[in-house]
């Protein structure tokens, strides 16, 4: 009696979805998967995918899912989520297709939250425009990283976020930076919060020297992490006021190269998994990355967070970001 009434349920909100997607022009997909979506390349089935192009258009149709009582997850490159095996049933937000232009005006750049983060560093030194060269080599969107206060050689998205523009009542509204709390890769951006976009403030200087620090950072980057890898960056958080990174921790412990089915320990930096293979699931993944914890936890007393995102099948109450 369970499952019908579930597939009931599922009926008629697959009938609002349709609706909704109708009346808004957007894109609505069925029959993907995680294992499409993500870079680790995997996880399981998905219900529905939705591919707003505008902001205008994500705001309302999140509103109306919102509305109905149908739970949504937004997604941009899904560079740093680790999706489970099972299937899930909700709508995931797709917001890589908010790309449009990058807009300049003096010191100011403003990008909508599908747009690629290497692009727009790019952008900014060829207009002679410093303070996020060093998260030129950090794949995926400007939403996520947004979302998790993106980081490297320095940079930090949130030290140069003049406004965020989010979803309000189904329209686009501008929120400053600074009522944000930007933490090392946490932030103060509520579940069910959908990022839209954002303006920035940088700041001007040679593009020669500009250049340089992007070419020394990228340089570190290839010397030192895996390239080509399926990966979901590093996998747990450095330690506040360590001396010590996390990957040189489980280097130090002997872990690279250590393999839980189609997921191990890169050989090139100990706080990068990566998947291999056809077979590979998810939950190798994530096995292998309690392995670490625990062992972590057992040898050196350290709790270690997560920086990748973990999803599950079960459903949210309200939407998630990317």
């Amino acid at each position: 009696m369970t499952e019908v009434k579930s597939q009931l349920d599922y009926a008629k909100r697959d009938a609002v979805i349709e609706k909704v997607a109708a009346r808004l022009g957007v894109r609505a997909l069925r029959g993907k998967r995680f294992a499409e979506l993500t870079s680790l390349r995997v996880g399981g089935a998905i219900d529905w995918v939705i591919e707003p192009v505008t902001e205008e258009q994500a705001a309302a149709v999140v509103y109306e899912f919102e509305q109905a009582g149908i739970a949504w997850r937004a997604l941009g490159s899904g560079s740093n989520v680790l999706a489970d095996d099972a299937e899930h049933h909700y709508v995931v937000v797709s917001t890589k297709e908010l790309k449009g232009e990058a807009r300049f005006e003096g010191e100011r750049v403003s990008v909508s939250a599908g747009y690629s983060l290497p692009r727009l560093c790019i952008d900014a030194w060829r207009q002679g425009l410093s303070g996020i060269e060093g998260l030129g080599g950090i794949p995926g969107t400007v939403g996520g990283a947004l979302w998790m206060n993106a980081g490297a050689y320095e940079h930090e998205i949130g030290t140069v976020t003049e406004t965020v523009r989010v979803a309000r009542e189904g329209r686009v509204a501008d929120i400053p930076g600074s009522s944000v709390e930007w933490n090392y890769r946490h932030t103060s951006f509520r579940e069910g919060e959908l990022l839209l976009g954002v303006t920035l403030r940088l700041q001007t200087d040679e593009p020669e020297r500009i250049k340089a620090r992007m070419d020394e950072a990228k340089s570190r980057r290839m010397a030192t992490q895996p390239h080509g890898s399926r990966s979901a960056g590093c996998f747990f958080k450095n330690l506040p006021g360590s001396p010590v990174g996390t990957g040189k921790m489980i280097d130090e412990m002997g872990m690279k190269g250590t393999r839980r089915g189609g997921a191990l320990v890169s050989p090139v930096h100990a706080n990068f998994i990566v998947t291999e293979g056809e077979g590979a699931r998810a939950a190798d993944a994530l096995a292998l990355a309690e392995e670490i914890r625990e062992r972590v936890r057992r040898e050196r007393g350290i709790e270690l967070e997560y920086e990748v995102e973990l999803w599950s099948a079960q459903e949210p109450e309200e939407g998630s970001e990317e």
